[in-house]
């Protein structure tokens, strides 16, 4: 705890001093003039820039854009409800047992919580494609845009397309959804593009492997990471499922012959920290076959695997047809440009998935309706986030 509330602190000093330095330069150099708004924690840069190119793009294909922009409606709001669903369940397990909850959310913070250069890059990759993709359904449907440009959002960075409000809020429903479910469904594909780059990037090596070893556990000073587990006692290990089922026959106290492929070795096991049988200490990673994802949630559980910290694609699990800081440059695209963009769909304003909610309730009841359910959910999905960070404080 005291380490993670110690980069917290370095954290909210630097971002302290950041907007004083940045309030002093606005107070005298009056940035408006250059296009920089500051207030209220947020400083905006306008321009514009751009617009033509996303006239051209937009313009190049208005029926496939069209078309791109319903399937984002409508897919997105069935991500939005596997999204919302699966952050109320985890805020539903952490309340009934914290002891055993992770997090439901992680912050992401190059440098910190993800690798500096692949983690900035991949953050970029995520605004570009997203806002891009706002912009060019906007332009594709008719609707004027007024700028495009860059935000910071304390230390969180951003950016935009900016539509003419007015005339996007008179719009026909259908027009407003495709428009808000055009920047999440972007970076979906986007993170499926860079998925399926790394799969003909890697060759999954067969067998089990030590990911990490827990400090003070039984294996500590005895295995290594990046050891392959062959054996235990006699029984042949190929895959994590028959690593656990051996494990599930092994009682606290056992003394195991652990066969790896650098020397056999002598374990006694102790209690495992969750279940009710005996543990070696390790914490083994094993290659999942790139037939597994074809299955979407498998894509999905890998995306949260790697963004808890748990990696799925690592050298000591896959040969590398390219160097490994490509495969990891790759990885961050897809990791990011997933959560992020399905963070995104949740029910909540700001969010896109507040607007896309509020223009469902709106079209099948009213606008002042769609208001209020819009706020209920929001005060909702900002408590269930609480629960779900929560356990990265503890």
């Amino acid at each position: 705890m005291g380490a993670q509330f110690s980069w917290l602190t370095w954290i909210l000093l630097f971002v302290a001093a950041l907007w004083i330095v940045l309030y002093h330069i606005n107070r005298a150099h009056d940035l408006k003039k250059h296009g920089i708004t500051i207030e209220y924690g947020m400083l905006m840069w306008r321009t514009k820039r751009g617009l033509r190119l996303i006239d051209r793009i937009a313009g190049a294909s208005k029926r496939g854009w069209l078309a791109f922009g319903t399937a984002a409606a409508v897919i997105g709001t069935a991500f939005m409800i596997f999204v919302f669903a699966n952050f109320a369940l985890n805020a539903a397990f952490i309340l009934k047992q914290p002891g055993d909850a992770i997090p439901g959310a992680r912050f992401v913070i190059p440098g910190i919580t993800i690798p500096l250069a692949a983690g900035v890059i991949a953050i970029l990759s995520v605004l570009i494609v997203h806002e891009l993709a706002h912009g060019i359904v906007i332009r594709a449907q008719g609707l004027r845009t007024k700028s495009v440009g860059a935000l910071l959002l304390l230390l969180i960075p951003g950016a935009f397309v900016e539509p003419d409000e007015e005339q996007l809020k008179a719009s026909p429903v259908p027009k407003r959804m495709r428009v808000f479910g055009a920047g999440s469904f972007a970076n979906v594909v986007l993170s499926l593009i860079c998925l399926g780059v790394i799969l003909l990037a890697v060759a999954p090596k067969p067998g089990v492997y030590v990911w990490g070893v827990r400090e003070n556990g039984p294996s500590h000073d005895v295995l290594s990471p990046g050891m392959r587990l062959l054996e235990i006692d006699n029984v042949a290990i190929d895959s994590y499922e028959n690593f656990y089922e051996k494990m599930k026959d092994v009682e606290p106290g056992d003394n195991l012959n652990v066969l790896t492929d650098q020397g056999s070795f002598l374990i006694t096991a102790t209690k495992h920290r969750k279940e009710n049988f005996g543990d070696i200490g390790i914490i083994p990673i094993s290659a999942i076959p790139p037939s597994s994802f074809k299955n979407p949630l498998i894509v999905a559980q890998v995306m949260v695997e790697e963004l808890l910290g748990y990696p799925v694609f690592h050298k000591y699990t896959y040969d590398a047809r390219v160097p490994w800081s490509f495969i990891d440059l790759f990885k961050w695209m897809f990791v990011l440009n997933m959560g992020i963009g399905l963070f995104n769909l949740l029910p909540a304003v700001p969010l896109d998935g507040g607007y896309l909610i509020s223009g469902l309730v709106e079209w099948r009841s009213s606008a002042k309706t769609a208001r209020r359910v819009s706020y209920a959910l929001s005060i909702l999905v900002l408590a269930i986030l609480i629960i779900n960070i929560a356990p990265m404080l503890w």
